[in-house]
């Protein structure tokens, strides 16, 4: 009700931001995404874009402060069971959904009317969890949920929904049930698959949820106020947010159009207010390093979809005969890295680099089987010559040519290997558009989370591997729930990776999130999706 006494200040406080400038420490924040979501379903979503908006337009029952820390959210209080494996929530009674304008359009005013005031209940937070594990909506992070009581069950079909360890013992309390202790289940609390869900607004969306602004209801420091796929996507401050932070920018906007070969320009210019820069991209000039993130390997990286290429045992000659020495200078912003997976990532609770350091599964240096391999590779493909193309950066070109000459005398002259020097940019726009044999190059992990990242490969990824064998890893990894489980299948899946040669990694780095030097207080977690503008200021 309060939202409709308050229409008139409001109107007049959206007519004042219309008409300044958009800086001042509210003013407009400007951030550039690759693309725009496929969807803002929470539930559903699994892009990198779609969990950075909604992370900053919903609430769920914890989240984030700038320091990291867990806080309040919908959430007022909690408390856990001596055998940590009972979460009781009591959450605030006022909180309510935002309900945009633009729904009366879509759906009319009484039904506008009715959300503009409807509260946000435990209940919806159990028919949020209830649809994420349900096999039916495919959600991609439902493996984040299992270690919930019987939540892997019902997601494998072997257990009803009504058993799910989650319950509304009344609007204002919520009891989730673990089937074990785990850890950072608070951490978790606050991802995009955790967020409430209105039952009957979804329902009433017949299909549409998270398609449009028209389409949902928000309930954190921001509101999803404007939205075209093709260039842009707003969201403005929710002046009935009722979370712990102040609010303090007016909106975001969002572009569609982020260029890594421009994205430095603009900052420097101002019309941008921060992003994400590749490890090869300079920092540009007027700018900070608000944050680096390890989330990079780089090294060889194989098309697995090439004539010659897709047989592994090719693969692993190459592999086999790589002199790890002729690369052992690390260039700046790097260290030496015998893993596939970023020194970003976890597993459960724990740091997975730091939890398998010293076993890390590698391909030896070897020529003897390196040439056992090769020789085999030779009979496989029936080819009397295999001729490859090595993309790399002018900075490894030294160290290239001369593991070039120790492929080409371990496997003979049937071997033919050619260098084509490219510029970072130019050999990551060959590997993703697959037009290449094999390149040295990166790949960020937009997650914190290892599982999530080597999921991200089940169908192939920029190595376009076509492995039935990994893809029955992953869905076995996706069913675990401990943290032991969570360590071994990850290993599992990144032993296959280097084993088959897909990958050989060289080096870890550290993709760095830039501010405009006139912006500050945009809060980086642990990943690129992770990101929290509450408290973000813009000074003239």
């Amino acid at each position: 009700m309060r939202r409709f006494l308050s229409l008139a200040l409001a109107l007049i406080m959206l007519l004042s931001l219309a008409s300044c400038s958009g800086r001042g420490d509210n003013g407009a924040i400007y951030y550039s995404l690759s693309k725009s979501p496929s969807t803002l379903d929470p539930q559903y979503a699994g892009e990198t874009e779609a969990h950075v908006i909604i992370g900053n337009a919903f609430e769920g029952l914890v989240r984030r402060s700038a320091e990291g820390e867990i806080i309040s959210g919908i959430a007022e209080s909690w408390s856990i069971s001596p055998d940590n494996l009972t979460y009781t929530f009591n959450l605030k009674p006022d909180t309510e959904w935002y309900c945009p304008t633009a729904v009366k359009s879509e759906f009319g005013e009484d039904f506008y009317n009715k959300f503009s005031s409807e509260k946000v209940t435990a209940n919806d937070f159990v028919f949020a969890i209830k649809r994420a594990v349900s096999p039916e909506t495919k959600s991609p992070s439902a493996h984040r949920l299992f270690i919930i009581k019987n939540a892997a069950e019902i997601h494998a079909g072997n257990a009803d929904i009504s058993t799910l360890g989650v319950t509304a013992a009344d609007n204002n309390t919520l009891v989730i049930k673990l089937t074990e202790a785990c850890p950072d289940f608070l951490e978790r609390l606050t991802e995009s698959v955790f967020m409430p869900c209105n039952e009957e607004f979804f329902n009433a969306t017949g299909g549409r949820y998270g398609l449009s602004h028209k389409h949902i209801l928000c309930n954190g420091p921001f509101y999803i106020s404007s939205w075209d796929s093709e260039t842009t996507l707003t969201i403005r401050r929710n002046n009935y947010y009722a979370g712990e932070q102040e609010v303090i920018p007016s909106l975001i906007n969002f572009g569609f159009d982020f260029n890594a070969e421009t994205i430095g320009d603009e900052i420097s210019a101002g019309n941008i207010s921060a992003a994400f820069m590749h490890p090869d991209s300079p920092i540009p000039q007027n700018s900070i390093i608000a944050k680096s993130n390890p989330n990079s390997v780089f090294g060889f990286f194989f098309n697995c979809s090439d004539e010659y290429l897709q047989n592994a045992n090719l693969r692993i000659a190459l592999c086999s005969s790589i002199d790890r020495s002729l690369f052992a200078s690390a260039p700046e912003n790097a260290e030496l890295t015998d893993g596939f997976v970023p020194k970003n990532c976890s597993a459960g609770s724990l740091n997975y680099r730091e939890a398998v350091t010293g076993q890390t599964p590698k391909i030896g240096f070897d020529t003897s089987i390196a040439l056992i391999n090769w020789k085999k590779a030779v009979s496989e493909l029936g080819k009397d010559k295999v001729q490859l193309t090595v993309l790399c950066p002018e900075w490894l070109d030294s160290a290239v040519r001369n593991q070039l000459q120790i492929w080409q005398k371990t496997m003979g002259v049937n071997l033919g290997i050619t260098i084509e020097n490219k510029t970072p940019s130019e050999i990551r726009a060959a590997v993703g558009s697959g037009n290449y044999q094999i390149a040295l190059t990166g790949t960020e992990s937009p997650y914190s989370s290892a599982v999530d990242f080597l999921a991200s490969f089940k169908s192939g990824g920029i190595f376009r591997f076509a492995g039935a064998d990994y893809g029955t890893i992953i869905d076995r990894l996706m069913s675990v729930e401990s943290d032991n489980e969570l360590l071994g299948g990850c290993y599992t899946a990144e032993n296959y990776i280097l084993q088959q040669g897909i990958c050989y990694p060289l080096y870890s780095r550290s993709s760095s999130f830039v501010t405009a030097e006139d912006i500050e207080g945009i809060a980086v977690f642990d990943s690129e999706s992770s990101i929290s503008f509450i408290g973000t200021k813009r000074f003239d």
